[in-house]
């Protein structure tokens, strides 16, 4: 079993079972109760078409749910349809790409397993029940795929109840190279995470370090892609298991994104390998510690405010958000989000600051957030 893959069962334990429809049918209503059987779904196979029969979710007690997808290896896959208890389409297709722009409910492509949690919000009430199918995805194109070797797919779920007094708590883990500024430097850490907390104060959630681990045998420079992510897990597999429902923060030398249709590779601020981080390949967050200009060989020596705004940026992405607007003008769909928020591409510009209710909700229902409950 695979370090992502039991970090995940820890907190998909409460797992109850799913069904397997002929068709699109509608989710059953009968209410999920508080002592259902703790059971799992059989493995189901992708069809001829790359697309798995209709899974159903029947209604729960909450207000989201976290769905936990593990293929076979070397298998990508995204969200192909969903449709809630009334029959809407929430996402009716396959679309090309990281994730999909056009679907009423937004969700990204997925390498060997990864999570999806689904809030509520923009008329789509999960807690009513819903179905949903997966489709094969290629992984050097991330475009729609049919079947090869017959690959299979399991789907478990966990539902989250709603509690909007409560404020969230995320562990983190920093794994630091010696290309980094906080690399044998707890001060600097210490400081970064006080003004880290600071900026996600206002989403209601906090952050504490479990634990900060050196990395001085790291190399240089990693790049990567939307799929193409081994250098980024040869970092992350520097570091001792990782922790039950904890983040890991690798500040590690230059990175570059590196697309092999839209290049030359560019540098990042930072970079979070899926939105909805928590199972997969390099399932971390990936801050850089060196220019990749070539000047100096020496740590970049950015402001700890500005450090702290981009990993706020990064840890939205690991709890499901995505930008407030895309670089190619598409707006998110959260409706109470402005474009000049954290979210923004640019997290480092002085305008880019704050979170929407609908940003908080989200963070908030990912399933390694532990909720705490607000001081009297």
């Amino acid at each position: 079993m695979t370090s992502s893959r039991t970090r995940a069962l820890v907190v998909l334990l409460a797992s109850v079972g799913l069904v397997a429809c002929a068709g699109d049918a509608e989710a059953p209503r009968a209410a999920l109760k508080e002592d259902a059987p703790l059971l799992t779904a059989g493995p189901v196979v992708f069809g001829a078409d790359g697309l798995t029969p209709p899974l159903s979710i029947p209604p729960f007690a909450g207000a989201s749910v976290a769905l936990w997808a593990t293929a076979e290896p070397g298998v990508c896959f995204s969200l192909a349809s969903l449709v809630d208890f009334q029959g809407r389409r929430w996402v009716d297709r396959r679309e090309a790409g990281p994730y999909c722009l056009d679907c009423g409910v937004r969700t990204s492509l997925a390498q060997e397993e990864a999570l999806f949690v689904l809030s509520g919000g923009g008329g789509f009430a999960p807690h009513e029940g819903f179905t949903v199918r997966f489709g094969l995805m290629a992984c050097e194109t991330l475009t729609p795929s049919s079947r090869g070797a017959a690959p299979r797919l399991r789907l478990d779920w966990r539902p989250r109840p709603e509690a909007p007094t409560m404020r969230g708590l995320l562990r983190l883990r920093f794994l630091v190279s010696r290309h980094s500024l906080l690399f044998r430097q707890p001060g600097r850490q210490r400081e970064l995470l006080e003004r880290l907390n600071d900026e996600l104060a206002e989403a209601g959630l906090g952050v504490t370090l479990a634990a900060s681990v050196e990395l001085p045998d790291a190399a240089p420079e990693a790049r990567f892609w939307v799929t193409e992510l081994s250098e980024l897990s040869a970092l992350v597999a520097r570091a001792p298991p990782a922790l039950d429902a904890t983040v890991d923060v690798v500040f590690a030398g230059c990175l570059r994104y590196d697309d092999p249709f839209f290049g030359p590779p560019v540098s990042v601020e930072g970079f979070t390998p899926r939105v909805g981080g928590g199972a997969g390949p390099a399932s971390a967050v990936f801050m850089p510690g060196l220019r990749c200009d070539g000047f100096g060989t020496d740590p970049a020596n950015a402001p700890v405010e500005t450090s702290a705004r981009v990993l706020a940026h990064e840890l939205g992405h690991f709890l499901g958000l995505y930008h407030s607007v895309e670089t190619d003008g598409t707006p998110d769909l959260l409706d109470d989000t402005g474009e000049q928020n954290i979210m923004n591409p640019h997290p480092s510009r002085a305008g880019a600051r704050g979170w929407s209710p609908s940003q908080r909700r989200q963070m908030l229902s990912h399933p390694w957030v532990s909720r705490v409950s607000d001081p009297e």
